[in-house]
C-alpha cells in the first residue's frame, strides 16, 4: 500500500500555470513523490505531455543517448531475475549511485502492468531510514569511505567516484544518500570499502538496509501512470513479478518506460 500523492495529468497540462503546478505539487505536499494518471491509452502523448511537466522540475537528461529520453524497462526471462530487466525482486537501491552529478529525480511510466498481478515498484523513504540510526552508525556511513561498480555507457551525469560516503553531512536534500542494498553483501566480505574498520562500517551499513526496508511501500503501477520521486530522498526497487512469465510473449509482460531530470553537480534543481 502507498500513500504517494496522486495527481490529474489533464489538469497539471492544462491552463495558464501548466507545467509548474507538479513541481509545487511534488516539492511540496507530495514530500518528493507523486503520482500522476493521465487518462487513455495514447502513450506516445502521454510521454510527450510527461517531458513538459518534469521539465517544471529540472532539465530531463538522456542518460543513454540512444533510447531517447525514455529507455524501456522491459521484462526478459533470460535476465538476471535481481536486475532491472529480471522477473525478481530489485532490491531498493538509488540509480547511478557513484556518479558526482547522480540525478535528482526518476520518473516511471507504464505501458503495461504485469498481466500476472505482480512487479509493484517500491519506494523507500532514506531520510526516515537514516534518522532511525544511531549517531555512531550515521557517523560511520558519513565516512567518504565506500565505492561502487560504476555503470558504463551512461551520459551527462558527471564523473564516477572513487569514493564517497553514504550518508551526508546533512540530511536536507541539498546532497544525495548514495544507497543500494547491493552493496551489503560485498560491505560483508570486506570489499568496496576502505575503512580503518571494515567490519564496524559493514554491520552500520547492514543496519541501515533494515531501516530503509521498514520504511518500504509499494505501488502497482497501471498504463498511463506515471510515477516520480526524488531520489535524494527515496530508494526505490520492484517486487517480484507474477509467476507464469514464460506463459506471456514479451510484447505481454510489463513494461514501463524510465528517465531521469536534474543532472546538476547535486540535482541542481528545486
Amino acid at each position: 500500500m502507498s500513500d504517494v500523492l496522486t495527481l490529474d495529468g489533464r489538469e497539471l497540462t492544462s491552463g495558464p500555470y501548466a507545467p509548474g503546478q507538479l513541481a509545487d505539487a511534488v516539492t511540496g505536499p507530495g514530500a518528493g513523490r507523486a503520482l500522476v494518471q493521465f487518462e487513455g491509452q495514447d502513450h506516445a502523448l502521454n510521454l510527450e505531455l510527461s517531458l513538459s511537466l518534469l521539465s517544471s522540475l529540472g532539465p530531463v537528461v538522456s542518460v543513454y543517448p540512444s533510447d531517447g529520453c525514455w529507455s524501456d524497462l522491459s521484462v526478459s526471462l533470460a535476465a538476471d531475475p535481481g536486475r532491472t530487466h529480471g522477473v525478481g525482486e530489485n532490491r531498493l537501491h538509488v540509480d547511478l549511485v557513484d556518479r558526482d552529478r547522480l540525478p535528482r529525480y526518476i520518473a516511471l511510466y507504464c505501458v503495461r502492468a504485469d498481466p500476472v498481478g505482480g512487479g509493484a515498484s517500491a519506494l523507500a523513504d532514506l531520510w526516515q531510514a537514516a534518522d532511525a540510526l544511531s549517531d555512531t552508525d550515521r557517523r560511520l556511513l558519513a565516512e567518504p569511505v565506500f565505492s561502487y561498480f560504476a555503470d558504463e555507457g551512461v551520459h551527462g551525469v558527471g564523473e564516477s567516484l572513487e569514493q564517497f560516503p553514504v550518508l551526508p553531512q546533512r540530511i536536507d536534500g541539498s546532497a544525495p544518500i548514495r544507497f543500494t542494498a547491493k552493496m551489503g553483501p560485498h560491505l560483508d566480505r570486506g570489499e568496496l570499502v576502505h575503512a580503518e574498520e571494515p567490519k564496524s562500517t559493514a554491520a552500520a551499513f547492514g543496519r541501515f538496509v533494515n531501516a530503509v526496508s521498514v520504511c518500504r511501500s509499494t505501488i502497482r503501477l497501471q498504463p498511463g501512470d506515471l510515477l516520480i520521486f526524488d531520489q535524494h530522498r527515496y530508494a526505490h526497487g520492484r517486487m517480484p513479478l507474477g509467476d507464469g512469465q514464460n506463459c506471456y510473449p514479451a510484447d505481454e509482460r510489463r513494461l514501463l518506460r524510465q528517465t531521469y531530470i536534474g543532472a546538476g553537480a547535486f540535482g541542481g534543481t528545486r
